[in-house]
Order: structure tokens, then C-alpha cells, then sequence
């Protein structure tokens, strides 16, 4: 009784196949731990989140307008949305804040020495200079609603 087992071991093609599948899991390792290291930057720096949350209240508040009214000297602005409510943006005492109806104040960005609202077209820049001399600008489209 002769019986012989098969052993033979992985053929070249095999070997390179499972190579071929390594690298490409490697790739997605190494692309995840980049996308890690930024997103943790961005987000331990408390500044850049209140940052990006004050444009998020913004561009909520600008998505369906019937008008903005930008004062003259562009420290503030009012908007007049499409359910009839005002809200007002200004800076006071280093905050830009927001009220609803002239009542109350919610405060949505802090640490502002100086903020300026320019209206050009259909956008909204605002430039921050905040108290640790630095400066953020970005532009906002403004949705004007159809009457």
C-alpha cells in the first residue's frame, strides 16, 4: 500500500497573488493613518472647530434670505429670512454673536479682535482677525429665496 500524499507547496503565482493583496492593504493602512494625523489636528485646536461651527450657523442662516442688510462700516449685519425673522450678526466685547428677533444673543465665535462682512453678489466674506493675530476669510454663498 502505496499512498502518496500531495504536499506541494504555493506555485509562484500564488505567492505573488497573495503579495499583490499585502500591498494593497498596506496602502489602505497607510492612507488611514494619514487621514488619522489630520483629522486629530484639526480638531485638538478648539479655534479651528469654533471656527468651522460659526460658518456652519452662517451659512444656515444665509441659505434662504429675502434680503442682508451689511452696515457701513461692515462690523455687522442683519438678515431678513424667509419666515420673516431677523437675525443680526455683530461683534461685541470680542464676540461675534447672533439674535434672533432683536431678542437674546447666542455667541458663536470668541477671542475676535476685529471682524469685517463685505456682501459681493450672491456672497458673504468675512475676514476675522482673532486675538492670536490670526487671520481667517471666507466666503459664503447667500441663498436668496424667490418671492
Amino acid at each position: 500500500m502505496n499512498t502518496r500524499t500531495d504536499e506541494s507547496g504555493f506555485t509562484l503565482l500564488e505567492s505573488l497573488f497573495q503579495l499583490l493583496i499585502a500591498a494593497a492593504f498596506l496602502h489602505l493602512i497607510v492612507l488611514f493613518l494619514l487621514f488619522k494625523d489630520t483629522v486629530h489636528t484639526q480638531l485638538t485646536d478648539s479655534h479651528a472647530v469654533e471656527w468651522e461651527l460659526f460658518m456652519v450657523d452662517l451659512q444656515r442662516d444665509l441659505s434662504d434670505v429675502i434680503s442682508v442688510r451689511v452696515s457701513a462700516d461692515g462690523k455687522s449685519f442683519t438678515v431678513l429670512n424667509a419666515s420673516d425673522q431677523t437675525v443680526d450678526y455683530s461683534t461685541v466685547n470680542h464676540v461675534i454673536r447672533r439674535r434672533i428677533g432683536h431678542e437674546g444673543h447666542v455667541p458663536l465665535l470668541t477671542s475676535v479682535q476685529t471682524a469685517v462682512f463685505s456682501l459681493e453678489d450672491e456672497y458673504m466674506e468675512v475676514s476675522v482677525l482673532t486675538s492670536g493675530s490670526r487671520e481667517r476669510t471666507r466666503r459664503v454663498a447667500v441663498g436668496l429665496a424667490e418671492e
